[in-house]
């Protein structure tokens, strides 16, 4: 079964890539792909990695915070509705790094 979407391997540029399973974080789950050609394994890149929360975290509290709420407020709202815990400065930094995508 072909990966499709024309993605290509990115450590060898082949696009004879395999769906391979799914890798699991604390998050979510990913898709997995194998190459053909080079035997290496990939995620595919959606601008979220590294990151120990849901993108959908993410992108409410940035979104929280560019409507108006101050930090404090955006981490309160975090904690009580959504239940996860968050510093003010994790909300900062993700409204940094995050918002010219979202605009």
């Amino acid at each position: 079964m072909q990966g499709g979407d024309n993605m290509k391997c990115p450590f060898c540029k082949s696009n004879k890539i395999l769906k391979q399973g799914v890798r699991y974080n604390s998050a979510e789950k990913k898709q997995k792909f194998s190459c053909k050609n080079c035997k290496k394994w990939f995620v595919k890149k959606d601008g979220f990695e590294r990151m120990r929360h849901n993108k959908k975290i993410i992108v409410k509290s940035i979104h929280l915070h560019n409507e108006g709420l101050s930090l404090f407020q955006v981490q309160d709202y975090l904690w009580q509705h959504e239940g996860v815990k968050v510093t003010r400065k994790t909300v900062s930094d993700w409204t940094k790094k995050y918002s010219v995508f979202l605009k």
